[in-house]
């Protein structure tokens, strides 16, 4: 066990030793290895309070993988060290497999201790401490270890460390973290993103309504050589035959002859939506203009060299519409060199809270508010179904930060209408049914635990607001992110809507 004297001696060799450091890292890692080293502790890291986004950024951990170190950015109140930065007490999970509310972003850790790293009026950041023995760390130790971060605070104070290692994370941020999440499978879609993006691979990305294909795309983009050229999109869902020719390849305005999107991205890159919704023939045309690297010039006897990287996004699998005749095989191994999926939202349900946090930061900057999401609002978005993903999530927190009265966001919040009554209240005629009964008690446990009861309830609070923001069913079927047939089955299936007249 630490005693005062090693505390003090440890403090003073800190001290003495970061300043023949070359940078801020170095220094981080080294308080940080010193630290471990004094408790007995295998692994830890030092987070840092992004004072602005009031969240947490690891800036120096031990026994953690560098994919996850910079993808981790902890709201405030989520896990052990969130809980400990908002209440700026120190945490102490003696076993993590018995603690609900843990992210487990190593495997071997047993036991965690978070100490905050307090000033009189603010949590600058926290020192985790962790073993891979179960309740390794005595109440004595405990006592040392929040001594002893008391005097790093100060220490970290003094030589601006706090503010250079913010700082540091805003100068390199990485174009790929702007795909917010520390879950396994995003991890994996990201390290793959940093793998084939360098390369000129065409790279077919596919994924469900709202998961984050375009925000994929542009990550290839912005890590690839061609990141300083032209990065153009066109999406193929919802337009004729002569909308998409014209997008892609260009069109006439009297006499004058408008390039098309492959031209005007010459040198760079296109992400095309929703690619098996393109015409057949428009397909082949495609595929002659790839295989080629032509486009011809109407307005001149040249052709234009084609030099430009595709990428596509699919929300089914295209090998069925193969084998249906619908899309051609050849452009298909043409644009899917890498194939790469995007998770469901529901596959990762440990990165809502940090999706909403980031959410409720973007839009209380954009409307002038200053929202904060509860524990429990936290807890109910974490089950929510959501059929629509990330975007869905970004509307859902959108309309309560606009719309809910209260400051600390409730799990009724996402689930109000401005006059602070549930949607369930407002006349039936608005949504364009009738006889629409939604309990106000919509994420309160019944004596029933039934998942599928829970699902259906809350789908139909979605469906209703879907209806309040739009008038048809293919508009509300594209806002929940499923398609007209999936909804009209749910309007039909659900018990929740029986009575509703679409």
């Amino acid at each position: 066990m630490a005693q005062s004297q090693d505390i003090s001696s440890t403090i003073r060799k800190i001290q003495k030793e970061i300043h023949v450091l070359p940078n801020i890292s170095d220094r981080l890692n080294y308080i940080l290895d010193v630290t471990l080293s004094l408790f007995g502790a295998t692994t830890g890291s030092i987070s840092i309070t992004d004072q602005e986004e009031h969240v947490l950024t690891i800036v120096a951990a031990k026994g953690m993988d560098w994919e996850k170190k910079i993808a981790v950015k902890l709201p405030f109140n989520l896990g052990v060290t969130g809980r400990a930065a908002s209440s700026r007490e120190i945490i102490y999970a003696p076993d993590v497999t018995k603690d609900a509310n843990y992210i487990k972003l190593i495997e071997s850790v047993r036991s965690e201790l978070a100490i905050p790293l307090v000033t009189r009026d603010t949590t600058i950041g926290v020192l985790n401490l962790e073993s891979d023995k179960v309740d390794f760390f005595q109440p004595a130790i405990i006592n040392q270890a929040n001594l002893f971060a008391s005097q790093l605070t100060i220490v970290i104070l003094e030589e601006r460390i706090a503010k250079e290692a913010v700082e540091k994370s805003k100068r390199e941020e990485d174009r790929v973290e702007e795909i917010l999440g520390y879950d396994p499978l995003i991890l994996f879609l990201k390290n793959r993103i940093r793998q084939v993006g360098p390369s000129d691979t065409s790279v077919m990305i596919i994924g469900e309504e709202g998961a984050g294909k375009k925000l994929v795309s542009k990550s290839l983009h912005f890590v690839s050589q061609r990141k300083n050229k032209a990065f153009l999109t066109v999406d193929c869902a919802g337009l004729s035959h002569e909308l998409l020719e014209a997008e892609l390849f260009g069109s006439y305005s009297g006499k004058i002859f408008n390039a098309g999107k492959l031209e005007q991205a010459n040198g760079g890159s296109i992400y095309i939506e929703s690619i098996g919704d393109l015409p057949f023939d428009l397909q082949e045309r495609l595929l002659v203009t790839l295989r080629e690297k032509k486009i011809p010039n109407p307005n001149s006897d040249e052709t234009n060299v084609l030099s430009l990287r595709v990428f596509t996004g699919s929300k089914r699998d295209l090998l069925d519409e193969i084998q249906n005749g619908k899309f051609s095989m050849d452009l298909y191994y043409r644009l899917a060199e890498v194939p790469l999926r995007v998770p469901p939202l529901r596959e990762r349900r440990g990165d809502i809270p940090l999706l909403a946090n980031h959410f409720i930061y973007t839009y209380n900057r954009q409307y002038g508010k200053n929202k904060t999401l509860t524990t429990e609002a936290l807890r109910a978005l974490a089950i929510m179904p959501w059929g629509g993903n990330v975007r869905q999530l970004q509307s859902a927190v959108q309309y309560s930060v606009l719309v809910a009265p209260e400051a600390e966001l409730v799990a009724t919040s996402f689930a109000q209408s401005s006059l602070g009554k549930l949607e369930s209240d407002l006349p039936v005629s608005q949504m364009g049914g009738s006889n629409l009964s939604i309990p106000p008690d919509i994420l309160t446990p019944s004596e029933n635990l039934s998942l599928k009861i829970a699902t259906e309830r809350l789908e139909a609070v979605w469906i209703k607001e879907a209806f309040q923001r739009v008038s048809t069913q293919e508009e509300a079927a594209k806002l929940l992110g499923i398609s007209r047939g999936a909804l009209q089955y749910k309007i039909k299936n659900n018990q929740f809507l029986i009575g509703y007249n679409s």
